[in-house]
């Protein structure tokens, strides 16, 4: 009976310490085993600490920059260029110079404005960029009267009226009649004189004007000019798209002095005016139509 006590408590003994070697060695090789490492840290977004000169909208090549064409916009300090126009650099200087210049290459809004794609004032090839694809500058003469004194500015649009005298052989009265009319409609002013921009509060008479023309408007402002006077009529900023009022109108003497007579043919040997056939039933007549 001792001995089978014995048996048993040095059994026990056994199976604790097997345990406890058995406990203590997987310890240790859960110690011995690399630590995993801790997730990697998300990069902090890149701050927006400088602020680069943009342009505002969509602009298309010919388009004379003004203020609200313009805006500051947030930009990486590593992301920007050494072209990019930079708020609070020394080469922001730049930047009011950029108002009045012409887009050479269309721009997106929010792009960066750079010197590659604008041409400035006095830049050669500054005049060829505002022109639109397809058409033409021509210059014409004016002075304080047909160019409004001083009131038209670069940009804005205008009809180009012709005053001349139709000769006798011409007329179809047969006597000289002196008449005006809107040979062109809404057209651009590109430039008064060499300026294509005016600054602030500036009014000046120009002595010449250069429009945008198509090459057959560019044909007929040509040859109006040696017909008569061209004067320019300011057309309003807010007009209906489409708006062709003032186009191919013409105005006679007669219908602006009412001791203006329109002279007859007769009057002067060379037959009677214009006349149309009246037939009533069978019987034809002719009737002399008035001319006013």
């Amino acid at each position: 009976m001792r001995a089978r006590l014995v048996l048993l408590i040095a059994t026990s003994l056994g199976l604790a310490g097997g345990a406890a070697f058995m406990t203590q060695a997987w310890l240790k090789s859960e110690q011995d085993q690399p630590q995993a490492k801790p997730a990697p840290k998300r990069p902090e977004p890149k701050q927006l600490t400088a602020k680069v000169r943009v342009a505002a909208s969509e602009l298309s090549p010919g388009t004379i920059l003004k203020p609200e064409d313009l805006r500051w916009q947030a930009w990486p300090e590593d992301g920007i260029a050494e072209s990019y126009v930079v708020k609070g650099r020394p080469e922001d200087g730049k930047a009011p110079k950029l108002q009045g210049a012409v887009v050479r290459q269309g721009l997106t809004a929010g792009e960066p404005i750079t010197e590659q794609r604008v041409v400035r004032p006095g830049d050669r090839g500054f005049l060829a960029a505002m022109l639109k694809r397809g058409h033409r500058a021509i210059t014409v003469p004016v002075n304080r009267a047909s160019g409004l004194s001083g009131l038209i500015f670069p940009g804005d649009r205008v009809d180009v009226i012709l005053t001349h005298t139709v000769s006798g052989e011409q007329s179809a009265t047969g006597s000289a009649r002196r008449a005006s009319e809107t040979v062109l409609a809404d057209i651009r002013v590109l430039a008064l004189d060499q300026r294509t921009g005016a600054g602030e509060n500036e009014r000046t008479v120009a002595k010449t004007a250069t429009l945008e023309l198509t090459p057959k408007e560019a044909e007929k402002i040509s040859l109006a000019q040696r017909l008569g006077t061209l004067s320019l009529s300011l057309r309003p900023v807010a007009r209906n798209a489409g708006d062709t009022s003032g186009d191919d109108n013409v105005t006679v003497d007669s219908q602006v002095s009412s001791v203006v007579t329109i002279p007859r043919r007769d009057d002067d040997g060379g037959g009677s005016g214009p006349t149309v056939q009246v037939i009533r039933g069978g019987k034809t007549a002719t009737a002399e139509v008035s001319e006013d």
